[in-house]
């Protein structure tokens, strides 16, 4: 069942990076109602257009899922996670616990918040996810699929296609600017912190793992199974496995279901169920209630008072 999840995600997420992308890229790859309905329910976007209805069934879906938006439908999470994947495989490295930087999320999101409402789309442009990965996709992937799309080989074809890509860079320089920025920075620490950058800028993230601290199903670790092998925690891209309280921050937890498919030990699920001790020793008890003792020294006198009374 742990493995299923994790396919199943991965399945999941595959499927809207490719169609997203390729929508972006160029409009001859966009998939006809499929694309489009892909790019409609993205969260902040959604947010930019009032669509009210998109808005309350993430938080809905949050709340009973947790932060499956960021693992599944947000094309920037899945570049995070391939560049991830990639760079663990090269450096052989295993994450580790981190304190979450809440000031940051918090500070961002009050950022946002007041920009939107000062209508400015300027800082939240650059802070969305979504348009972040549509700005590097219409800015660097479109000029590199044009090239294999044009017919170079006729010297009018060339011309017209050399001519447009200096047009872009002369009128489009800011926007692809943006665009190599926003990637070189996410590529920098999803190589070396996973989904840092979703856990400390993204108004997305910070914002729904709000809502996933009290979701439904969570990811729970059973300690009276698990051992120690910290498996799990240097599995966790998003780092919020903290081994020594045997504790998931859920706000930052992505629901990839890396840590449910490395343990051997059946220690940790994904569930409704919330793990209570059940080792005696390890569970809190209440004070012993201690007698007076006035009390003791009455119902038990001392043999030295009595030898005194009988003498």
């Amino acid at each position: 069942m742990n493995r299923t999840l994790k396919t199943v995600r991965i399945a999941i997420s595959i499927i809207f990076f490719l169609t997203i992308t390729a929508a972006l890229t160029a409009a001859p790859l966009a998939i006809p109602g499929v694309a489009p309905w892909m790019e409609r329910i993205q969260f902040l976007p959604a947010v930019f257009t009032f669509s009210l209805s998109i808005f309350i069934g993430w938080l809905i879906i949050t709340l009973v899922f947790g932060r499956i938006y960021c693992s599944t439908v947000c094309p920037m999470g899945t570049l995070q996670d391939i560049i991830t994947h990639i760079s663990l495989k090269a450096r052989h490295k295993d994450f580790r616990y981190t304190t979450p930087a809440n000031s940051l999320r918090y500070i961002t999101v009050l950022i946002v918040l007041i920009t939107l409402m000062a209508g400015t789309l300027a800082i939240p442009s650059v802070l969305d996810p979504y348009t972040a990965y549509a700005r590097i996709c219409k800015d660097l992937l479109s000029p590199i699929y044009s090239i294999f799309a044009s017919d170079t080989h006729h010297t009018a074809d060339a011309m017209t296609w050399w001519n447009n890509i200096a047009l872009r860079a002369l009128t489009g320089w800011i926007g692809t600017s943006i665009a190599i920025i926003t990637l070189c920075t996410v590529a920098a620490f999803a190589s070396r912190r996973g989904r840092l950058v979703c856990n400390t800028v993204c108004p997305v993230g910070t914002t729904l793992g709000l809502i996933s601290r009290f979701a439904i199903l969570q990811i729970e670790i059973d300690t009276d199974k698990c051992t120690n092998c910290r498996k799990c925690e240097y599995a966790c891209k998003s780092q919020c496995i903290n081994m020594a309280d045997h504790v998931v921050d859920s706000s930052r937890c992505v629901n990839c279901f890396n840590c449910l498919s490395v343990c051997r030990d059946n220690a940790i699920h994904y569930t409704s169920r919330r793990k209570q001790l059940s080792l005696p020793m390890m569970q809190q008890i209440k004070p012993i209630r201690r007698m007076p003792e006035t009390s003791l020294d009455s119902a038990n006198p001392s043999p030295c008072k009595k030898t005194k009374k009988n003498s």
